[in-house]
């Protein structure tokens, strides 16, 4: 059975300490790997990476380079690198941070039975999320469009399938957009567009006003203050140099790996603001609450784009008090 360590005080000294006495590393939820995904799980051969692909679910991209993935794909992708080269023991910090709802408790199921077939033992902390006190905030009006998108057509290279194909999106003041979806669907590939980090290979964008951005990974923010905290710590960095002052913002897993302390300031702080577009990504239903607007994205296209309360009283997914 794993090993499971909750965030009690000193969870993660004990993980780290356990790894430590292994000869072994705290393998953390945000490990950027480079490279194709079948030779990420090659290290010991083609077979063991095929077995590891057909376990984690990995076939649909066993050929696609890593940084075409979602966060959640480049966790299970990490997960196998660190089997292939089938260790004893493996210590895992948050391995179910980025991942959807259904593949979480798949994954959570699975871990028993890669201990049986991998002779490993699997050790793992996890901070214990639990559902918030519901937050009182004012109800924010629709003002002008902020950014918008017509006839988008986007794939990474070498792939056939387009990562996002949207025909027409709006976003406006005062709107707090949730992006859901399985890992995978188009969330960031959508965020990243919006921004401008990346060009549409079809279609066109527009934006206007000052935004700020906070990536899932804070390896890819500025340098923080401390490089060796834990990613919980952070990501509490970057939240906590938000000005709040731009006239969007945009979150990539804004809550991923915080506390339900600083999950709940976070929404505090979105309710705060109401004439602001808020963007953010999540799989995390407790922020889903409190968007005025929900767009669920599957393999890339719209599936739905509606009010928020539209979407609780339809989804058969996800779960409110």
């Amino acid at each position: 059975m794993p090993t499971i360590i909750t965030d009690e005080a000193g969870s993660r000294k004990r993980l780290e300490q356990l790894a430590r006495a292994a000869g072994a590393e705290v393998i953390q939820p945000d490990r950027l790997l480079h490279g194709r995904v079948r030779d990420m799980l090659a290290t010991t051969s083609l077979f063991v990476a095929g077995e590891l692909a057909t376990l984690l679910g990995l076939e649909a991209f066993f050929d696609r380079e890593t940084s075409e993935l979602s966060s959640g794909e480049q966790q299970l992708v990490s997960l196998g690198y660190t089997l292939s080269g089938l260790p004893e023991k493996i210590f895992l910090a948050e391995p179910f941070l980025f991942l959807d709802q259904v593949r979480k408790t798949r994954l959570m199921l699975l871990f028993e039975e890669i201990e049986h077939r991998f002779s490993c033992q699997i050790t793992y902390s996890v901070i214990q999320q639990q559902p918030l006190e519901k937050l009182e905030g004012i109800e924010p009006g629709k003002g002008k469009v902020i950014d918008e998108i017509w006839r988008i057509r986007h794939r990474y290279p070498l792939q056939e399938k387009y990562a996002l194909s949207v025909e027409r999106m709006s976003f406006h003041l005062g709107e707090r957009v949730a992006l859901i979806g399985a890992n995978g669907s188009g969330k960031s590939t959508l965020l990243r567009l919006l921004l401008g980090v990346e060009r549409p290979l079809y279609g066109k964008v527009k934006r206007t006003g000052e935004k700020c951005y906070v990536p899932a990974h804070p390896a890819l923010a500025p340098v923080l203050d401390e490089p060796i905290a834990t990613f919980s710590e952070q990501k509490q960095q970057l939240m906590e140099r938000l000005s709040w002052k731009e006239v969007a913002c945009y979150f990539d897993e804004p809550t991923a790996g915080l506390t339900n302390r600083q999950r709940s300031a976070f929404i505090q702080n979105m309710l705060d603001h109401p004439d602001q577009l808020i963007v953010f990504a999540t799989h995390d239903p407790d922020l889903i609450f409190y968007a005025t607007r929900v767009v669920y994205l599957v393999q890339g296209e719209i599936a739905f784009d509606g009010p928020t309360s539209t979407f609780i009283e339809q989804s058969r997914l996800y779960e409110w008090n």
